[in-house]
Order: structure tokens, then sequence, then C-alpha cells
């Protein structure tokens, strides 16, 4: 009889004999999408401010693009625009293009300036505010008290806002039973960090509301639909095309998963070996990582994607 399995080994088990096929869908993938906190790095502060670079982090990237593969980072912060995590990032050592970061402020902005077309958007979060200028998305202050309370808002938007008060959730509440829809860019309860519990604020908020208004909200951010369709609209890859890499099973593995693709857990944030190996359902990763020291590894053993088919430095 054999030797019983540890319960880290019992959760690689679970992650490897899912799926007999892992090596070959491997293989398959074209583009690699990383989380930030927890995964990349670990800081006291949303984004990565002030943060250190995990072990690998700069290595996996490096072979992703080096076997041909495209990268994107998706961070469920709102706090900074996408530009400034990039900038994070590349002084962490992690090479980051501006335009290879995702948050849910940019699939904010797109989900909705296309689904209200020219109807004003009440929005919590500068970071949050930032994106939707820039995209053209009309906008309502928290002043002016005409347009929320005469019903012309579309939507209240919740993103990362440590400077909400009483104020602005009287504003979005009247907004909301004018007839607002609610939406939040995130409701993760808290996100991995350094030394101590990282809070998440979008998601407070956002349960405040829905508990003032009676009104439910929608999640924008990781996991939802919408998000993994930005990401593999990022990296021009198919859902089986597509690895997706993170700390967290009810983030990235439940996204992954739901989209077909390929989920990797890295156990250096929010969940564990020991969490993957009692998780069900969608909350069952693929893959279960000591660090990204090992996905680079894989990568580097898998087959290169072909030519025309990458956004590898060679190709930008």
């Amino acid at each position: 009889m054999s030797a019983a399995r540890t319960p880290t080994q019992a959760a690689r088990a679970v992650g490897r004999s899912r799926d007999l096929d892992l090596r070959d869908r491997l293989d398959r993938v074209r583009g690699v999408m990383f989380d930030v906190d927890g995964c990349l790095l670990l800081a006291d502060q949303p984004s990565g401010l002030g943060g250190v670079a995990l072990p690998g982090a700069a290595r996996a990237i490096e072979t992703a693009r080096a076997t041909g593969r495209r990268v994107c980072f998706f961070t469920n912060g709102s706090m900074q625009a996408p530009s400034a995590i990039a900038a994070t990032l590349r002084g962490l050592g992690v090479e980051a293009c501006d335009d290879e970061v995702l948050t849910p402020a940019v699939v904010a902005a797109e989900t909705l300036g296309a689904r209200y077309p020219d109807r004003p958007l009440l929005v919590f979060g500068d970071g949050v505010r930032s994106v939707f200028r820039e995209r053209g998305v009309p906008l309502v202050s928290f002043d002016d008290a005409e347009a929320w309370r005469a019903g012309e808002v579309a939507a209240v938007v919740v993103g990362w806002d440590t400077a909400f008060g009483r104020s602005k959730i009287q504003a979005a509440a009247e907004a909301i039973l004018g007839g607002a829809d609610l939406y939040t860019t995130s409701d993760a309860p808290s996100f991995a960090s350094h030394e101590r519990l990282n809070v998440g604020v979008s998601g407070f908020i956002a349960a405040g509301l829905a508990h003032v208004t009676s009104q439910p909200y929608t999640v924008l951010g990781k996991p939802s639909a919408e998000a993994f369709a930005a990401v593999t609209a990022k990296l021009g890859a198919s859902g089986h095309e597509t690895l997706v890499v993170g700390d967290d099973l009810d983030m990235e593995t439940s996204m992954a998963r739901r989209g077909g693709a390929l989920a990797a857990l890295v156990t250096t944030g929010t969940h564990t070996a020991d969490d993957a190996a009692a998780a069900s359902g969608a909350r069952v990763p693929d893959l279960v990582l000591d660090s990204l020291e090992e996905l680079a590894d894989l990568l580097a053993g898998a087959v290169a994607c072909g030519p025309g088919k990458t956004n590898g430095k060679d190709d930008r």
C-alpha cells in the first residue's frame, strides 16, 4: 500500500489528474493572463504600491514571451489607471507595457459605454472616473443633485473610493431608486498583502448600496464573463488557448474554468494548496504551483507558438 499523501500532494493530484491531456493543453496556450497582487507581487497597498516582486515573476513573463505567447496583466484593483500599474510593475523588474494592463475600470468603461450609449453614469473612485473620461463615457457629478434625482443616471458604478461618505451614498442611493442600475468593479472581501489584511473597499460600498436600495449589484471585474472576454480579446486568443494565473480560487480560477481556460493557482497569496485540495466545481485549478518559477519551467518545456500567432517582444 502506498503512503498517504500530504494535503499539498493531494492538492497537486487534484489539479493534475482532472485533465489527462494537461501537457497538450499547455502546448496550445497562446496567451497568459497574470494576476498582480499575490501572484506577481505582494504589497500592503492596492495595485502593488510599495510592494516587492515575488520569486519567478519576471522569469515567467519573459519565458511566456520567449515561447511566443501573448501576456496581459489583470488586477481587480481600480485605484490606479493601467499606465500607473504598468509603471509599478516595471519598477519592480517585471516587464509590462501600459496597454497590456487590464483593470475592472477598463472592463466597466467599455461594457457600460456600449450598454448605455450617451447616457450619464455616476461613478465612485478617481481611478475609475479617469478611465471612463479617457473613453468618452459621460459622467454625472455627485454634486449634480438635479441629474440623479431626476432619474437621468443610467447606472451607478462603484470602484475603489476611500473618500466615500454619507453624501456620496445618499446620491447613489437616490439614483438607484430613481432607476439606475448598480455595478461594482469588484466585490472581493480582501486581497493578498505583504503583512496585513487588505480590505476590499468597492464591494463594501456596493453591498451597502444594495442593502439600502434592495437592488442587486453586478460585478464587472474578475471573475465576471465580461472580465474574461476582455482578457481573451487582449490576448487575441480563445478561451481554450488561454492560461489564467492567479492566487485566488474565487477570482482567477473560477473565471478561467467557466471560460474554458487553463487555470493555474500560485500559492503565494490568498489561497493555499490545501484550499485547492478542498475545492470543488469551478474552483478546482488545473495546476497548483508553489511559485512562478515552476510556471516558467513548464512554459519553457511547452511547444512554442508558431509565427503570426504571438505578440512576443519581437512582434510588438
